[in-house]
C-alpha cells in the first residue's frame, strides 16, 4: 500500500504500549448503572435547563429518572405544606405507560398516570389535590397537563421539574408550545429537562439542525445538550485518524465475475416476473428465492467470485432445510430453482480456482486493500522501547487534554513511520490490534470472516489475527426469543465475551455493534460500506476510541465524489453537536500549542532551587495531574477522572475551578487565577494543584504520586523477565490488586474473652426450615435436619453482639435458617477454661475445616475479630446448653484427633463391631492418604454384606481379596458389615442454593427421565469396612454443623457491620432510631429458595419419580469399597446432596429459639 501509512501502537513515537486498547476497557453494564454519557449529562441538568439530545435507545428516559431522584428532595414530604411535584409530559396516551413503568422500575417514588382527558376533564380541584397528595410524579399527557394549568388545579409554583418528551414537537404548533408560553409568564418557573432523538435521525441538513436546535433552546428556555458519545468527544482519548480510500474497479481478466452477476440478475429478472396471485393469508412463494440470491448478489459485488463460491455453499445447506420441510408444491419448485442457480454459481467458480485455498485474483479490490491495512498491524517479535521505566514515566501530556474542543485538521496527514530497530528486551504483548470491520450484510460478515481465516493460513504476516463475526439477532433487545434465536444469541455473546476478553483481535460485525453493545476501544474501525447517515458515521467511529486508531472507509470509485460531500455534512454536523456537547468548551486551536514563555506568563512550581530542579509548568501541569489521579485507589467500574469549570469573569478573563476525584485527601475545589484565556486558567489551577498535593505529601519529590499504589519498576522488576515486564492494569483488576481495610465490627474488634472477666455466650441456632425435594435428592440419601441432635456450637465474646436478623444458609439438606441467640452472660472462665477452648477454636478451623494454610498463620486471640467458636451441648439436668467441657477434653485426648490411629487387630485381638459407634460417625481410612486423611460420614449401615461379598469388578472375588491383593491387608472379622460412605463437604460458601445462580434464578435441571438414569449412575457408592478405618472424635451431626461455620461468621460480620452503620446513620442524621426496642425483631433475610421449591420452577419436565422405597437400602451393582477400587469415580461427593424419600416437615423460624433454648 504505498499511498497508506498508518501510525500504529507498534509504530507510535510515543512507544508501543501506548494507548493499547485493552488499558481501557469497557465494562459491560445494564441500564441500572448509568452510562458516563448520561452522568455528564445529567450534572448538566442539575446545572440549568436543559434539551437531551440522543438517539433513540440511549437511555434518554434513564437520565430524567435519575434527575428526578437527584431533585426528589424538593417532592417528599407533605404537598399541603412545602413539597412539591415532579410532571412528566408525553405526546400521547400510550406513551404513558412505557414511562411509568420506567419511573417505577428505577425509583421508589410514588407515580401517577394520567392518559385520558375525556377522564379527567370533570375532575374538581379537590380531586385533584388528591392526587398531588398521594403522587410524587405525575406522567400525563400534554393536553391533560395544559387542561391542569388552565383550570389552575395546579401552579407552576408547586413543581420543581417538567419533564418534556419529544420536546421537539415544541417547534410546531402543539401543546408544549402553549405550556410554555404560560411558563413565561410565571416568575417561579420550574426546572425544565427536554428530551428528544428525531433532530439526529437520517440525513439532515448542517444549517437546518443548527437552526432546529436554536429556535427549541429559545422556546424551552433551555440549552440543547449531547453526550460525548454522539461526537466522538472522549475527555481521554484523542480523535481517531480519518481516511477514506479509493480502492478502485475489479478488473477480472477470466470473465467469471461477470458470468456469475449475469447469472444471479437473470434468475433475480425470472422470480420477479413471476406473475403469481398472492391472497393476503399465504406466503409469497418466491420471497426465500429472492432473498438468498439478492444476498448471494450482494456477496459477490462487494467481496468477490471466492467469497460469492462460499456463501453459494452455506445458503446450499440451508436450503435443504427449507427443502425437506416444504409442503407446498409450488414454493418446494421456487426453492429447487433457487438451488439449481447456488450450484451452478459453485460449478462454475470451480473451473477456475480451488476452493480449498484463498485466490487473491478473485477477490475485489477493497478485500485486497482491507488486507493491506491489517499487514500493517501485524505486531513485532520484539518491541523497541528503553524501558519499563520509560513507559511508565512516558510525558503524558501529549494524549490527555481536558479541553476537548481540538480540530483534527491534519487527520489525512501521511504519517512517517519510523525505522524500528531491534532490541533484546522481550515484548510482553503477543499482539496489538484491536479492530472492528463494519459490514452492511450478515453474508457478508460470515464470508469475509471466511476469508481472513483463509488469508491467515496462506500468508504469514497475517498468521496474527485471530478474527469472528457478530450479525445481531436482537442483541441487547428485551424481545421474546424462540429456541433457534436463543443458541445463536448465547454464540454471539460468547463472541463478544471473547472479544471483550482479547482472544479474538478483529470483529467483523453488522451495525449491531455500532451502538448499544460494550466492546473495548478499539484502534482501527474500517467501513468495508460506507456510511449511509450522519448517525452511522459518529457511531461506529465513536469504537475507534483508543489513543492511537485509525478510521478508514473503504469507497468504489463511483461513490468516493458523492462521499466526499457526504463526509463533509458530517463533520459540519459533527462540529455543531461539539458545540452542544456538555462537556466540551470553546477554546481555539491556538490556545492549545504549548505556550512558549510559559515562565513570563505564570511562574512555574519549583522544588529545589538548584539547576535540574523538578518543577512543575504551565505546560506540563495538567500531565501531572492526570498522571495523579490515575494513580487513586480504582476499580473497573469507576472512572476517576478531574473535573475542570472555567467561567468567563469580568473585564473578558477566564477563571477554572479544579475539583479532583472524591478519594483525593484534596477534596475542596481549587480555584485558580484570572487568565486571558480559558486554555490558560485551566493550565493555571493545576499547576496551584500540583503545588498544593506536594505539599500535602500526594507527590513526592519526583512530582510522581505517592501511596500503596506506586511501584518502583527499575527497582523491583528484572528487566529480562518478561513475565514481570507487563504493564500493569488497571487498579482493582486481577492484574493490579489492590488492598483496603476490611470492616470489622466494633462488637467483634478486641473482644476475645479475658480470664475471669465477664463474659457472653450466644448459641448458633440451626433449624431445616425447607428440605431438599426430591427432585433434586441425585443420591436419593437421607435428610440430617440440625435441630435433631442437642450439640451445637456457641460464640463466646467479652462485648455484646447487636440483634442481627435470621439467615439462610444451604447445605446437602436444603435451607438451614441461622439464629444468633443470647445464652447467658456476666459469668467468668479460669485461664485453663480459656486455654482449653481456645485450642479448640484453632483446631476447629486448621484440621476439621482445614482452613489453615502453609503461608499463614492462624493466632485467634490476636485476630482483629478475635472471638471463640466452641460446641454447646445439654450438659445438666435441668436441660439448657452450655460450654461442653467434657466434650473438648475428650477430643484432646482422641488419638484421631489429628492423625490416623496405629491399632492394630491380630488373630488375638480381633476387631469387634459395634453398631451404635459407627450411627453417628465420621470415620478416616488408616491404610492410605496418610499426610492429609480423607474424612467420610457413615451414610449407612449394610448389615447383608460382609468382606466375604461378592466384590462387583470381575477383577477380584470378594471385598476381602481385594484389599489383601491392593493394600495387603488382612481382616480379622471376617463377619463385620460394610459401610456406605459419603465424603464430608469442602464447599465453603453455602450462602446460596446449589441449584439457584445469583440472581435467584432456577438453574436448568434435565428431565425426570435423564435424573433417573443419574441416580442409577450415581449409585458407584464408596463401601468402606469398618476395621479398617478410625472414628473421628467429632460426630457427624457437629461435623456438618461445622461446615457452616465459614458461611455463617461470613454473614455474621456483614450484617453486624450493617447494623453498625444504621445505628451511625441514625446518630449523624436523624434517620430512623439509634437502639431498636426489645420487642423488635428484624424480618428473616429470605433467598426466595422456599418459593422457587414450592413452585417447583426448579425443574423442566416435572414428571414425578415412583421411587422404590428401599432403594436406600440396596446396593447398586456398581457399589465399590473407596477410591482404589472405583469402577467409575463420581461427580465430587461435596456437590451433591444427600436426601431421603419422606422429608420431615419443614419448621418455622419461630421455633428456632425455642428448639435450641429447651434443648430439644
Amino acid at each position: 500500500m504505498a499511498g497508506l501509512q498508518l501510525l500504529t501502537p507498534a509504530s507510535s513515537p510515543m512507544g508501543p504500549f501506548f494507548g493499547l486498547p485493552w488499558q481501557q476497557e469497557a465494562i459491560h453494564d445494564n441500564i441500572y448503572t448509568p452510562r458516563k454519557y448520561q452522568v455528564e449529562l445529567l450534572e448538566a441538568a442539575l446545572d440549568h435547563n436543559t434539551i437531551v439530545c440522543l438517539n433513540s435507545g440511549s437511555g434518554k428516559t434513564f437520565i430524567a429518572v435519575l434527575l428526578t431522584k437527584e431533585l426528589s428532595y424538593q417532592i417528599r414530604g407533605n404537598f399541603n405544606k412545602v413539597a412539591k411535584r415532579t410532571v412528566f409530559l408525553v405526546n400521547s396516551a400510550k406513551q404513558v405507560v412505557q414511562q411509568v413503568s420506567a419511573v417505577r422500575t428505577h425509583s421508589d417514588l410514588k407515580v401517577g398516570e394520567y392518559s385520558s382527558l375525556d377522564v379527567v376533564e370533570s375532575w374538581s380541584k379537590e380531586k385533584w389535590n388528591e392526587e398531588f397528595v398521594a403522587h410524587q410524579i405525575l406522567v400525563m399527557t400534554c393536553h391533560i397537563f395544559l387542561h391542569v394549568l388552565k383550570s389552575e388545579s395546579l401552579s407552576l409554583s408547586e413543581i420543581n421539574l417538567l419533564v418534556f418528551d419529544e420536546c421537539h414537537l415544541a417547534i410546531q404548533d402543539h401543546p408544549y408550545r402553549e405550556i410554555m408560553k404560560i411558563c413565561e409568564g410565571c416568575q417561579t418557573c420550574p426546572r425544565i429537562l427536554g428530551l428528544t432523538a428525531s433532530i439526529l435521525n437520517g440525513k439532515c441538513d448542517p444549517r437546518d439542525l443548527k437552526e432546529k436546535i436554536q429556535k427549541l433552546e429559545e422556546i424551552l428556555k433551555s440549552n440543547a445538550e449531547t453526550a460525548t458519545d454522539l461526537v466522538v468527544l472522549d475527555r481521554y482519548a484523542s480523535q481517531p485518524c480519518e481516511i477514506v480510500l479509493d480502492c478502485g474497479p475489479y478488473h477480472d481478466k477470466s470473465g467469471l465475475y461477470q458470468r456469475l452477476l449475469s447469472e444471479v440478475d437473470e434468475a433475480l429478472h425470472f422470480l420477479e416476473d413471476c406473475n403469481i396471485p398472492i391472497l393476503s393469508k399465504e406466503r409469497d412463494s418466491t420471497s426465500i428465492s429472492k432473498q438468498i440470491l439478492s444476498d448471494c448478489q450482494a456477496v459477490l459485488l462487494v467481496l468477490g467470485p471466492w467469497c460469492a463460491d462460499k456463501v453459494a455453499g452455506m445458503m446450499v445447506r440451508e436450503l435443504q432445510k427449507y427443502i425437506k420441510h416444504e409442503q407446498e408444491e409450488l414454493h418446494r419448485k421456487f426453492l429447487l430453482f433457487t438451488d439449481t442457480i447456488l450450484r451452478k454459481i459453485h460449478a462454475l467458480c470451480e473451473e477456475h480456482f480451488s476452493p480449498a485455498s484463498l485466490d487473491l485474483k478473485f477477490v475485489t479490490p477493497k478485500v485486497i486493500k482491507l488486507l493491506e491495512i491489517l499487514r500493517k498491524y501485524k505486531p513485532y517479535e520484539r518491541q523497541q522501547f528503553e524501558s519499563v521505566e520509560w513507559y511508565n514515566n512516558r510525558n503524558q501530556d501529549n494524549y490527555v487534554s481536558w479541553s476537548d474542543s481540538e480540530e483534527d485538521d491534519d487527520e489525512d496527514e501521511e504519517i512517517e513511520e519510523k525505522e524500528k530497530t531491534e532490541t533484546s528486551f522481550p515484548s510482553p504483548f503477543t499482539n496489538i490490534l484491536c479492530g472492528i470491520i463494519f459490514v452492511e450484510r450478515r453474508y457478508t460478515a460470515v464470508v469475509l470472516n471466511r476469508l481472513i481465516k483463509e488469508a491467515g493460513k496462506q500468508d504469514p504476516e497475517l498468521a496474527y489475527i485471530s478474527s469472528n463475526f457478530i450479525t445481531g439477532h436482537g442483541i441487547g433487545k428485551n424481545q421474546p426469543r424462540n429456541k433457534q434465536m436463543e443458541v445463536e444469541f448465547r454464540k454471539q455473546e460468547e463472541v463478544l465475551r471473547k472479544f471483550r476478553a482479547h482472544e479474538t483481535n478483529l470483529l467483523i460485525a453488522t451495525s449491531i455493534v455500532e451502538e448499544g453493545v460494550d466492546i473495548p476501544k478499539c484502534n482501527l474501525v474500517v467501513r468495508f460500506d460506507l456510511p449511509s447517515e450522519y448517525r452511522s458515521y459518529v457511531q461506529s467511529k465513536g469504537r475507534a476510541r483508543a489513543p492511537i486508531s485509525n478510521y478508514i472507509m473503504l469507497a468504489d470509485t463511483d461513490r468516493i465524489k458523492g462521499f466526499e460531500e457526504d463526509l463533509k455534512t458530517y463533520k459540519a454536523i459533527e462540529k455543531i453537536l461539539r458545540n452542544k456537547c456538555s462537556k466540551s468548551m470553546d477554546c481555539g486551536d491556538t490556545e492549545s500549542d504549548p505556550v512558549v514563555d510559559d515562565d513570563g506568563i505564570f511562574p512555574p512550581y519549583v522544588l529545589r532551587q538548584d539547576d535540574g530542579s523538578p518543577r512543575v509548568t504551565l505546560n506540563n501541569a495538567i500531565g501531572h495531574i492526570n498522571r495523579y489521579c490515575a494513580r487513586l485507589p480504582s476499580d473497573p467500574f469507576t472512572h476517576l477522572a478531574p473535573k475542570c469549570k472555567s467561567r468567563e469573569a469580568s473585564g473578558g478573563l477566564y477563571q477554572s475551578t479544579l475539583y479532583l476525584p472524591i478519594n483525593s485527601p484534596l477534596r475542596a475545589p481549587i480555584v485558580g487565577p484570572s487568565m486571558n484565556c480559558a486554555r490558560l486558567a485551566e493550565r493555571a489551577v493545576a499547576l496551584i494543584c500540583c503545588k498544593m498535593l506536594h505539599q500535602i505529601g500526594e507527590l513526592d519529590d519526583h512530582l510522581m504520586p505517592v501511596g500503596k499504589e506506586t511501584v518502583k519498576y527499575e527497582e523491583e522488576l528484572d528487566l529480562h523477565d518478561e513475565e514481570e515486564t507487563s504493564v500493569p492494569g488497571r487498579p482493582g483488576s486481577t492484574k493490579r490488586r489492590q488492598c483496603y481495610p476490611k470492616a470489622i465490627p466494633e462488637c467483634l474488634r478486641n473482644s476475645y474473652p479475658k480470664p475471669g472477666q465477664p463474659c457472653y455466650l450466644y448459641v448458633i441456632g440451626m433449624v431445616l426450615t425447607t428440605p431438599l425435594p426430591d427432585e433434586l435428592n441425585f443420591r436419593r440419601r437421607k435428610l440430617y435436619p440440625p435441630e435433631d441432635s442437642t450439640r451445637c456450637f456457641g460464640i463466646l465474646t467479652a462485648k455484646p453482639i447487636p440483634q442481627i436478623p435470621h439467615f439462610p444458609v444451604y447445605t446437602r439438606s436444603g435451607e438451614v435458617t441461622i439464629s444468633i441467640e443470647l445464652k447467658k452472660s456476666g459469668f467468668t472462665l479460669t485461664l485453663q477454661q480459656l486455654e482449653l477452648i481456645t485450642r479448640l477454636h484453632q483446631y476447629i478451623f486448621s484440621h476439621i475445616l482445614r482452613l489453615e494454610k502453609p503461608a499463614l498463620e492462624f493466632k485467634p486471640t490476636a485476630a482483629d475479630a478475635a472471638y471463640c467458636v466452641l460446641p454447646l451441648n445439654v450438659v445438666n439436668d435441668c436441660g439448657t446448653l452450655d460450654i461442653d467441657f467434657t466434650f473438648v477434653e475428650d477430643i484432646e485426648k482422641s488419638e484421631a484427633r489429628t492423625g490416623i490411629p496405629s491399632t492394630q487387630y491380630s488373630a488375638e485381638n480381633t476387631f469387634i463391631f459395634k453398631l451404635e459407634d459407627y450411627q453417628d460417625a465420621v470415620i478416616i481410612p488408616r491404610y492410605r492418604n496418610f499426610d492429609q486423611p480423607h474424612r467420610f460420614y457413615v451414610a449407612d449401615v449394610y448389615t447383608d454384606l460382609t468382606p466375604l461379598s461378592k466384590f462387583p469388578s470381575p477383577e477380584y472375588e470378594t471385598f476381602a481379596e481385594y484389599y489383601k491383593t491392593k493394600y495387603n491387608l488382612d481382616l480379622t472379622n471376617l463377619n463385620q458389615p460394610l459401610l456406605d460412605v459419603d465424603h464430608t463437604s469442602s464447599r465453603l460458601n453455602l450462602l446460596t442454593p446449589r441449584h439457584l445462580n445469583q440472581k435467584g434464578k432456577a438453574l436448568p435441571l434435565s428431565s425426570a427421565e435423564k435424573r433417573k438414569a443419574k441416580w442409577e449412575s450415581l449409585q458407584n457408592k464408596q463401601i468402606l469396612v469398618p476395621e479398617l478405618c478410625a472414628i473421628h472424635p467429632i460426630p457427624a451431626s457437629l461435623w456438618r454443623k461445622a461446615v457452616c461455620l465459614p458461611s455463617i461468621l461470613y454473614r455474621l460480620h456483614c450484617l453486624l457491620t450493617a447494623e453498625e452503620l444504621r445505628a451511625q446513620t441514625a446518630i449523624d442524621a436523624g434517620v430512623g432510631v439509634m437502639a431498636l426496642p426489645e420487642d423488635f425483631r428484624y424480618p428473616n433475610l429470605d433467598f426466595g429458595w422456599k418459593r422457587s421449591i414450592d413452585s417447583k420452577t426448579f425443574i423442566s419436565s416435572l414428571n414425578p419419580l415412583i421411587s422404590d422405597p428401599g432403594s436406600d437400602c440396596k446396593l447398586g451393582a456398581s457399589a465399590v469399597p473407596d477410591h482404589g477400587a472405583k469402577l467409575e469415580a463420581p461427580a465430587e461427593n461435596h456437590d451433591q446432596m444427600p436426601v431421603n424419600c419422606s422429608a420431615p416437615c419443614p419448621k418455622s423460624p419461630s421455633i428456632l429459639q425455642a428448639s435450641h433454648a429447651s434443648g430439644q
